[in-house]
């Protein structure tokens, strides 16, 4: 029985807008991601601009001009369909990205948000999801893991975590249900 649904951030609960971004934005926003730490993020967005001030300004108006969500009200279906179920999203992404998703997405049905950077472990590492297994004190198998990267999805799956591959063309709140059925 799935007791938390974990979702993946970039590629299923928002995609990037196809927008024009600045040389600066461009070079940021390719360290996104698999940091263990915002220190490291710094330490390489140092390498193309010293200022730290520069640097969380830049990232932070990246963050909110980057992101498009795919369906706002996903966390709030879920948990009318689901009311015992907790829901949090398990990102490889750096800490600024917490008030984005503070801001966009309803903290009433959002349970936890978990970051690479602030975890200092990243996805597909075992620790990753040992991490969210350990802090919720569940078996594998109680833990729904939702992604768009097939390296971290067969990563989960090799500990027994039940999984949701994303593609463009998933119906993610079918998928959910489908699963929840099983």
């Amino acid at each position: 029985m799935i007791k938390i649904i974990a979702y993946d951030f970039v590629g299923v609960l928002v995609n990037e807008k196809d927008i024009e971004l600045s040389d600066l934005e461009s070079k940021f926003e390719n360290i996104f991601g698999d940091n263990y730490s915002d220190f490291d993020y710094l330490n390489i967005a140092k390498k193309i601009i010293e200022e730290d001030s520069i640097i969380i300004k830049t990232t932070k108006d990246l963050i909110n001009k980057l992101y498009q969500i795919k369906d706002k009200y996903l966390f709030d279906k879920v948990k009318a369909s689901y009311p015992t179920i907790k829901q949090i999203i398990a990102t490889n992404h750096i800490s600024y990205i917490r008030d984005y998703i503070k801001k966009n997405f309803n903290q009433k049905f959002l349970d936890d948000i978990i970051i690479s950077s602030e975890i200092h472990k990243i996805k597909p590492n075992n620790n990753f999801y040992n991490f969210i297994l350990n802090k919720y004190k569940i078996k594998p198998e109680e833990l729904l893991f939702i992604d768009d990267n097939k390296i971290n999805i067969e990563s989960a799956i090799e500990l027994g975590i039940q999984t949701i591959l994303v593609n463009k063309n998933t119906n993610l709140e079918n998928e959910i249900k489908i699963k929840m059925l099983l």
